[in-house]
């Protein structure tokens, strides 16, 4: 089981520091050494969330601080920062899990502020 945890975290790792590539499951599992269908298994297992449901709640967050203190930043810019190919998904994605625009969050962050 430690085994698990700690391969979880590695994989946890990789993906922050590829926040900006597109991230697959084939290649967390061969960073893991494992074939997909196995690392899927054990990532749902010792995680509260699946793979892509983490890779995208870290991507919308870590864009949050950028939407909060790079003001210099387009939300396109961001957008394509953090892997995504067009600015509609990264905004419907962004508020499926914040529940407010990308826009709307940074104006409300600017708004607290100021």
């Amino acid at each position: 089981m430690d085994e698990y945890i700690r391969l979880i975290n590695k994989s946890e790792d990789y993906i922050e520091k590829n926040l900006s590539q597109k991230i697959s499951l084939d290649d967390l599992a061969l960073n893991a050494n494992m074939s997909k269908y196995h690392f899927h298994r054990i990532f749902s297992k010792y995680s509260e969330e699946t793979v892509k449901q983490f890779i995208t709640r870290i991507k919308i967050e870590r864009s949050g601080i950028f939407l909060a203190v790079r003001k210099d930043l387009s939300i396109t810019d961001i957008a394509f920062r953090y892997g995504y190919n067009d600015v509609s998904t990264y905004n419907k994605a962004f508020k499926k899990h914040t529940g407010m625009s990308p826009l709307e969050f940074r104006k409300a962050r600017n708004d607290k502020n100021s």
